[in-house]
């Protein structure tokens, strides 16, 4: 082959051509291997590169781009001067600390550099009190120092920090992207921030591949952030603006999006904008779900983490799990603006909770991730947002809330009639007209999130196993599939919650707005009330709710004979909770016959309960009473109680129109019996 054609052969393969001799250069520049304590002195070189040197391969083009983007005019001209400087670079995450320390192996900006590049694998020699006296004898001989760190105040050297002349923050962002993407291809791309959500250094790299154009890359790239991203479709979640199933999570979110708008518009200061918060719920209820909507309303970048994945994906031991937390704000960081969304935030463990044994483990890890937040939460770390999730909000460490953190607790409730039809929607789209919408969203009452998406999945699978589009039947039938429950057992599960519905309405207690048996839930049944709302509560409020709570248990008395075990046996049962309810009265809302004492709150007040034979018998005796009361009104209400019962027992769901019609006709008044209990004393 001739000069020419090697030249032309060169020129069609752009910065490939010089990957071998870039290799070559590198090895020969290279004098040490270790990241702490680099010097980087080319004694071989013939000359010495003004400012940033060429880049050959994807690799090095965009580590040349980032530190690139990151200079102004005047930082670039002063580091081009002969005098001793100071340097401290900030990367996105551990995965840049080589390739920018090979970069200034080369001799940027026409001077040698002492580099000192660590990454926090090594818990005791990366720390700001390792390498000071290294540092200052370096910058006091005229020496110009480099140090390259993710988190750079918790790893460089103190010395090196306070002396620092310049910092420069390396951004992993589209324009870096796109100008390495021109140098190396030779054809321009437009990525966009989606294309680059969730990805570091190395996926970029990795798109970037020998004969291809600008363009094969950005798909590369955009199939890339969404497999990271567990989703086939960025904008496949519910718009926050009509996601009324988050009640004040949405509010609160909603508002974070306007402030976020004003911060970009430059008509508001960072200082001024909420920077977290933790959701907490029971499972299924859609915090994950949500997080994707905020980060989509607030056109931010969505990064997740999560305390079991640090140790996933981390060697699992002390120094790893502490460098994978690093990695992961230093990630939110560099994506900035983004949102930093913690998964199961209660798997760090709450300092209080914790053996002295365990705490010589975990301590390190909790007080490290305490630093990143603060860090990620202040002033300093602008355009990151951390939001916490958890089903435990009682074993999140206290400190994680306190004010200047995750200051707001947000509970995500279960979704009203308006968030399930909303949900129903998304996840039907536009497979069914809304009136069926409408009728499926009632039976669909007291379901979570998960659970609708789950019911809408079944019916789809029904629908398309029998080759057809899906119908308002198929998802009838995903909601209450037909019962397996024998006769008689199914009879008591309806007299059970028919005493829920009757004595609800009967002493006031609230509006009843379904009831079923069966269905996907379990084989029992489930009453929903919504409670009348009040000031505060009395005593005389509180053994209302205890006697509308015991009626299932009553019904099953007056109907049957006998009651079952179905109204205990759990924590969420109907014993637990009136049970609950009595102790609290006694032990910790002062509204007991004989005390005013505090014991604690209503978990304190239960512990009591086995602790303490006289104060149990006494919660027991209150039980009893109330419970004869539930008894009283189902005996005088016994025709209404079969009535509902006998429709339960043939559609499986009733809404609250259909009850308020069943109980009109069954012979029996509707208005509210007498507020007295008689609980052996006078009601305050």
């Amino acid at each position: 082959m001739s000069t020419d054609d090697e030249q032309n052969e060169a020129s069609k393969v752009g910065g490939f051509s010089r990957l071998a001799a870039s290799a070559t250069m590198r090895e020969h520049l290279e004098t040490r291997e270790d990241l702490d304590g680099d010097t980087c002195d080319d004694p071989a070189a013939d000359a010495v590169e003004d400012t940033i040197p060429d880049s050959f391969t994807p690799r090095e083009t965009l580590v040349s781009a980032a530190l690139a983007a990151a200079l102004t005019p005047a930082t670039k001209e002063a580091l081009k001067s002969p005098s001793s400087r100071a340097l401290v670079i900030s990367v996105p995450s551990a995965g840049w600390i080589s390739p920018v320390r090979d970069l200034f192996l080369r001799r940027p900006f026409g001077r040698k550099w002492t580099c000192i590049a660590r990454d926090g694998s090594d818990r005791r020699g990366h720390q700001p009190s390792s390498g000071n006296t290294e540092a200052a004898t370096a910058l006091a001989a005229g020496a110009s120092v480099v140090g390259i760190a993710v988190a750079p105040e918790q790893t460089l050297p103190s010395t090196l920090i306070g002396a620092a002349d310049f910092r420069l923050p390396l951004k992993f962002g589209v324009k870096v992207v796109e100008e390495a993407i021109l140098k190396i291809h030779g054809s321009a791309a437009q990525i966009q921030e989606r294309d680059l959500i969730g990805l570091d250094l190395e996926d970029v790299v990795a798109a970037m591949r020998r004969g291809s154009t600008g363009q094969d890359v950005k798909t590369r790239l955009s199939a890339a952030a969404k497999t990271r991203l567990g989703q086939t479709d960025a904008d496949d979640v519910p718009l926050l603006e009509t996601a009324v199933e988050y009640g004040a999570a949405r509010d609160w979110a909603l508002a974070l999006a306007r402030d976020l708008r004003d911060y970009r518009a430059g008509n508001l200061p960072w200082s001024a904008v909420d920077r977290g918060a933790v959701f907490h719920s029971g499972p299924g209820m859609g915090k994950s779900v949500l997080a994707r909507s905020i980060a989509r309303a607030c056109e931010s970048t969505l990064i997740v983490g999560s305390v079991g994945e640090l140790f996933a994906s981390s060697s699992g031991y002390l120094d790893g799990v502490i460098k994978a937390q690093r990695e992961l704000f230093a990630k939110a960081v560099a994506a900035a603006p983004s949102i930093l969304f913690l998964d199961e935030i209660d798997g760090l463990p709450s300092r209080d909770s914790l053996s002295s044994r365990a705490r010589e483990w975990w301590m390190p890890i909790i007080e490290d991730f305490m630093l990143l937040l603060d860090d990620a939460t202040s002033a300093r770390r602008e355009g990151v947002v951390v939001i916490g999730a958890t089903n435990r909000i009682k074993a999140v460490d206290p400190a994680i809330l306190r004010p200047g953190r995750l200051e707001r607790a947000i509970e995500l409730t279960a979704p009203g009639p308006e968030g399930i039809l909303n949900i129903l929607r998304f996840h039907v789209r536009d497979s069914l007209p809304e009136k069926d919408l409408h009728s499926a969203a009632e039976m669909l009452d007291g379901f979570t999130p998960a659970e609708i998406m789950e019911t809408v999945r079944s019916a789809r699978r029904t629908a398309r196993t029998s080759g057809r589009d899906l119908s308002a039947d198929d998802l009838k039938r995903a909601v209450l599939p037909a019962t397996t429950v024998p006769p008689a057992s199914l009879r008591r599960i309806a007299f059970h919650e028919a005493g829920h519905v009757v004595v609800a309405i009967a002493t006031g207690v609230g509006t009843v707005r379904s009831v079923r048996i069966g269905g996907r839930q379990g084989t029992g049944g489930m009453t929903s009330i919504d409670p009348i709302s009040s000031d505060l509560a009395t005593r005389r409020s509180i053994e209302r709710q205890v006697v509308g709570i015991l009626a299932g248990r009553a019904a099953e008395i007056v109907m049957l004979g006998a009651p079952s075990a179905g109204a205990g046996g759990s924590e969420r049962s109907d014993l637990a909770l009136a049970t609950r309810l009595v102790a609290s009265m006694e032990l910790s809302l002062g509204l007991g016959e004989n005390s005013l004492a505090y014991v604690g709150d209503a978990d304190a007040a239960v512990e009591e309960l086995r602790l303490d034979r006289t104060i149990r018998q006494r919660v027991d005796e209150r039980l009893h009473r109330l419970q004869a009361r539930a008894c009283e009104i189902v005996e005088v209400r016994r025709d209404q109680i079969v009535a509902v019962a006998d429709a339960l027992i043939e559609r499986s769901f009733l809404s609250g129109d259909e009850i308020e019609r069943i109980l009109a006709g069954a012979g029996v008044g509707n208005g509210y019996v007498s507020d007295t209990v008689d609980t052996g004393s006078s009601l305050t």
